[in-house]
């Protein structure tokens, strides 16, 4: 009776997982036929509703030059995470302290991952990206929590990105004095927390004539960024390296090139299983935190646009690791595809597109051409 009672449970699993299996698959499939019809109304809806975003800052008082005086930037944080303990410093006071930690190591690389509007050192992004530094050895990794100024109201966010940005690179240039070498600082900024950064170097080279060395902008916020000039935004002239990963571009991420090196996963804006934008804008720094962990999980090959990817007419003797360990001499933009779920690196096999979606996604990729 036991060995026909096992038989019968054994039978009902696998019945039960090859229904679950196909229950996935008809998720899979519908999440990425309505991607095909909501994301095109998505970018244009995002482009209509921000494209007037210098006006309007002015018209409300929030633009940078509304400000008469520097807004309070009192509860500025930094947090410096080890294996065993995290320490808190209020900015102000930081370039003080940080040489006075145990555990940092001015000869490390040092590392600032800048979070996102709405966001805070507290969410999983940051949470994912130093857990992997910290399991690939010792490292000076750190966040900024500026979630007192970009927690509400996005327009008035925009342009604290500016104020918050001089502060830090204010700060950076005063631990260089103290010893820090320019060329290991690296910023990790998502979203709002990539122009962060870049307003970060240019006030860093204003101050000390030279560059950061390296700056890695994922999914950089695109809302009322999209049309100002390069000197307002991130871009290449902000460190010695800037490398650019692309996921949600024209709607909550920036379109187009704007680093020495621009990664397009999945064309750029819409990510496999993610039926809301904001799981495509949120995707990129799970894939950063992955490319941390495997070297080769992310390669990509360097092509003129998405329809040169999706066709295969791509140089593929110019490939390049995307993410962490991507080369600093890396120029252009490059297109490769993931899985739609972790691990999410294909290594080799997402150099060549492969037709994963429905009938929408076909008839969207055939009227692309």
């Amino acid at each position: 009776m036991s060995r026909v009672v096992w038989l019968l449970s054994a039978l009902w699993l696998s019945t039960a997982c090859a229904q679950l299996d196909i229950l996935n698959k008809i998720q899979r499939e519908l999440t990425s036929e309505a991607q095909a019809v909501m994301t095109p109304v998505a970018k244009g809806l995002a482009n209509i509703g921000f494209s007037q975003c210098a006006k309007i800052k002015k018209l409300v008082g929030v633009s940078y030059d509304s400000f008469d005086k520097e807004p309070d930037m009192s509860k500025l944080t930094l947090v410096f995470t080890t294996r065993s303990m995290s320490v808190t410093y209020n900015l102000s006071d930081a370039a003080r302290r940080i040489p006075l930690t145990p555990g940092y190591n001015p000869k490390n690389p040092f590392r600032i991952f800048l979070h996102g509007f709405t966001q805070d050192p507290t969410e999983n992004s940051y949470k994912e990206i130093s857990k992997a530094f910290l399991d690939q050895g010792d490292c000076n990794i750190l966040a900024l929590d500026a979630s007192s100024l970009i927690r509400w109201l996005y327009l008035r966010s925009t342009t604290m990105t500016r104020f918050i940005g001089e502060k830090l690179g204010a700060m950076l240039a005063a631990l260089v004095n103290a010893g820090l070498d320019p060329s290991n600082i690296h910023l990790i900024g998502h979203s709002l927390g990539s122009h962060i950064s870049g307003f970060t170097g240019k006030t860093f080279r204003n101050l000390t004539g030279t560059l950061i060395g390296r700056i890695s902008g994922l999914d950089p916020a695109g809302p009322c960024f999209a049309d100002v000039e390069a000197s307002c935004r991130l871009n290449k002239e902000d460190a010695k390296f800037v490398d650019v990963i692309h996921t949600d571009d024209g709607v909550y991420g920036l379109e187009g090139q704007i680093g020495h090196v621009d990664f397009y996963p999945n064309s750029g804006s819409d990510q496999p299983n993610c039926l809301l934008q904001t799981c495509s804008h949120n995707r990129v720094w799970l894939l950063y935190a992955e490319s941390v962990l495997n070297r080769d999980a992310f390669l990509a090959a360097k092509c003129a646009d998405y329809e040169d990817f999706r066709k295969g007419q791509c140089d593929y003797n110019d490939t390049r690791i995307m993410g962490y360990f991507t080369s600093p001499e890396s120029r252009g933009q490059y297109f490769l595809q993931t899985s739609d779920e972790e691990p999410y690196g294909r290594k080799s096999e997402g150099l060549k597109y492969v037709q994963n979606g429905g009938l929408l996604r076909k008839i969207v990729n055939k009227l692309r051409g």
